[in-house]
């Protein structure tokens, strides 16, 4: 009998405590779609700025791990070649001496410049660290959207390219 209570007990608690949780995630919803509602125009702008500082900052950062890999690998050399084509025209260079790499404190200097709707040049000034110190530089990211069906849905695709300033 007392194990028919201790069972009865813990099925009353679970299912009370899964009830409570249902509840919570109903509010959180509610909540959302508030500040979703609320956000401007500007707002939104601004998130979709953010997101396309950060996928510029990883592309840069991939951008100088090929051109490292490039060196310390020849015998990829032509595919590496091909990959780094894909992110710029310009031929960037890095010393020989270098074996790691790293993008940091990415930020935007001045407005977009937007060429359409679909096409989009930000400048940014960056920091490359290596193991010989920082040095500060300038490039410029060419931002191309388009529009790309998946599955019968549109979905916006967004294709990084570099220009040396």
């Amino acid at each position: 009998m007392k194990k028919f209570i201790y069972i009865f007990v813990a099925s009353l608690l679970m299912i009370s405590c899964a009830n409570s949780n249902k509840e919570a995630s109903v509010s959180d919803i509610d909540f959302a779609e508030n500040e979703v509602v609320g956000n401007s125009n500007k707002d939104l702008e601004e998130a979709a700025t953010f997101t396309n500082t950060q996928l510029a900052e990883a592309k840069l950062q991939d951008y100088f791990e090929l051109l490292t890999l490039r060196q310390k690998h020849p015998e990829f050399k032509e595919e590496i070649r091909s990959q780094i084509k894909s992110l710029s025209e310009s031929n960037l260079t890095i010393s020989d001496s270098i074996d790691i790499i790293s993008v940091e404190n990415l930020r935007q200097v001045g407005a977009v410049l937007q060429f359409g709707d679909s096409l989009h040049k930000i400048k940014f000034y960056f920091n490359v660290i290596t193991e010989n110190g920082v040095r500060e530089d300038s490039i410029t990211a060419v931002l191309r959207a388009q529009k790309v069906t998946i599955e019968q849905q549109e979905v916006m695709s967004t294709k990084v390219t570099f220009e040396k300033n």
